[in-house]
């Protein structure tokens, strides 16, 4: 495991750090454009990138990532812990005041970051502040902006049901990027850690991520959490960048995998009365297979 470069010095009491967390795993030929962006993005003090495992082309962009930027700190040599453990290890190298996730297809706006850490800085503490990703299309992404997931609505995404939500509300879709945008950030159920931004105090107290999660579903969980205890989960319109997505040379039957079990785990985790507590466990037979 090494580190590129030491914390960032002590900031006024009036001055708000910000650290950009990326975890890679074979993320493929988007991480150069990701690492790019965000070398040049605004309000940025610290950057933690976390080395899961990368082919040689990845590892060579990662290389020279670090050797052209004193604010990185690299984490690696610990194999493929899974996205939410990744995460979790590089807010612990963090010395800033403010935690970003960037996922490593992100390819950011200059000012994203700036303006996801105003959100949050403008937000009553504690909470959790989400951006707004579009697809190549310009397009808002699923994901971005979802209400909280119960196992209902798991049911209605996953059957297919939600394609009925125009002419029969009552299988409304949990994704809920198809909505108008708001003019201002708006609270939600859930956001994306694909781009998600918070203090590393909430961070802490909340635990971090649930590193019981592989990849996929912990920050839907994390958003969960937070809400629990009654903190906002904002989405914040913007654009703030483009989520790449389908480059990574993952396994797909191995995230599908770990998406299922990562559902069947929420499920069974936040499950409220006999009947979803029923569904959760039909749900951890069906996923797990």
């Amino acid at each position: 495991m090494n580190a590129s470069a030491e914390p960032p010095a002590a900031r006024s009491a009036t001055q708000v750090s910000l650290c950009a967390i990326v975890v890679s795993y074979r993320t493929g030929a988007s991480l150069a454009s990701c690492l790019a962006a965000l070398k040049r993005a605004a309000g940025v003090d610290e950057i933690v990138l976390v080395d899961n495992g990368n082919a040689a082309a990845e590892t060579a962009a990662i290389d020279a990532f670090v050797e052209a930027d004193a604010r990185v700190r690299l984490m690696r040599g610990h194999g493929n812990i899974g996205f939410a453990a990744a995460c979790n290890l590089g807010a612990r190298a963090a010395a800033s005041e403010t935690l970003a996730f960037v996922n490593p297809d992100v390819i950011l706006e200059h000012d994203a970051l700036a303006r996801l850490a105003q959100a949050l800085n403008e937000a009553p503490p504690p909470a959790i502040v989400g951006g707004d990703l579009r697809d190549a299309r310009g397009r808002p992404e699923r994901g971005s902006r979802r209400e909280r997931l119960t196992a209902w609505r798991a049911f209605v995404y996953a059957s297919g049901l939600a394609r009925l939500e125009p002419a029969l509300p009552f299988f409304r879709d949990f994704n809920r990027h198809r909505d108008p945008l708001p003019v201002a950030p708006a609270r939600v159920g859930a956001v994306s850690g694909a781009l998600l931004a918070m203090r590393r105090a909430d961070f802490d107290a909340l635990g971090g991520f649930d590193e019981a999660y592989f990849v996929h579903v912990e920050d839907i969980d994390l958003c969960r959490r937070a809400e629990q205890r009654g903190w906002p989960v904002l989405f914040v319109p913007g654009p703030h960048g483009v989520h790449v997505r389908s480059t990574s040379a993952a396994d797909a039957g191995f995230i599908a995998r770990h998406k299922g079990r990562g559902l069947a785990l929420y499920l069974d985790k936040f499950a409220q009365g006999p009947f979803e507590r029923a569904l959760a466990r039909l749900a951890g037979l069906v996923l797990n297979r």
